[in-house]
């Protein structure tokens, strides 16, 4: 079946933020195909359905696919319809979790932070899938700022499991950071893995970031695990590369691993 979740263009589209129409929904379908609302090798709404949910016309609709597939996103199949590709698989680097903990602690020290949304959702399927979760199941989620010297520098999207969520409420979210909070609730963090990508700022992101939409951004999805391997945090991180990045330790047995290799051996 067709999926049929996208996002109502009154929420979504900015008519008067000088970008055009087509770019903006291209950029929101690119957040949702990336972010999991679609799965690879899901069928797209048709044209109308798009042009119908987004309230524009099919030929912005058209053009905005045409951009999906040029970057190698989507497929048209003549007479079947629109799909989602199926990525590549990645190599994952290691990076050791004191790494991340210590950037978690080190932002939420320096920084302040703005609240925007707070309630209970069902989660999309790249979240569910990392916390095990049926089509129904509902997780806390939260839209943050945080702000450095009053100005908004990234945006944070995070889903929680019910045992943390259950100690807390959007009061406490805007005097302590999340990491603090999964402490205090007695959890204790093992493991974890976080993907680093670029991506465009969407018209919501780009309010809320106050960059121009269609801005490169640095996109981080991490993944925090408990001792058992159940997932504890899902957490989306968008910034500009101009002022975040992410610094990672090397450790001595890392590179000592590198050296070891036999001369020739490609990197």
């Amino acid at each position: 079946m067709p999926a049929s979740d996208a996002p109502a263009a009154p929420l979504m589209l900015a008519r008067a933020q000088g970008s055009p129409l087509h770019h903006q929904v291209y950029l929101i379908l690119r957040d949702a195909l990336r972010s999991g609302r679609y799965r690879p090798g899901e069928m797209m709404p048709t044209e109308d359905a798009l042009s119908a949910q987004f309230g524009v016309s099919r030929i912005t609709i058209r053009r905005a696919l045409d951009t999906l597939e040029r970057a190698n996103l989507i497929e048209r199949r003549q007479g079947k319809g629109t799909y989602i590709r199926r990525e590549a698989p990645s190599s994952p680097i290691h990076v050791p979790i004191y790494s991340i903990v210590e950037q978690i602690a080190r932002v939420g020290a320096t920084t302040d932070v703005r609240v925007i949304e707070f309630g209970y959702e069902v989660p999309p399927p790249d979240v569910r899938e990392a916390f095990g979760l049926d089509e129904t199941r509902t997780l806390q989620r939260a839209v943050r700022v945080r702000l450095q010297n009053g100005e908004p520098f990234v945006h944070l999207t995070t889903f929680v499991a019910d045992r943390v969520s259950a100690t807390f409420g959007r009061d406490d979210m805007e005097r302590t950071s999340l990491f603090e909070l999964i402490q205090r609730a007695g959890v204790r963090l093992h493991s974890g893995h976080q993907t680093v990508s670029a991506t465009l700022a969407t018209p919501l992101v780009s309010r809320h970031l106050n960059v121009k939409i269609g801005a490169p951004l640095l996109r981080t999805i991490r993944v925090l695990n408990d001792k058992d391997g159940n997932a504890v945090e899902h957490l989306e991180v968008l910034a500009s590369p101009e002022v975040f990045q992410l610094r990672f330790a090397l450790e001595p047995s890392d590179l000592a691993a590198v050296q070891a290799r036999r001369p020739g051996h490609p990197e």
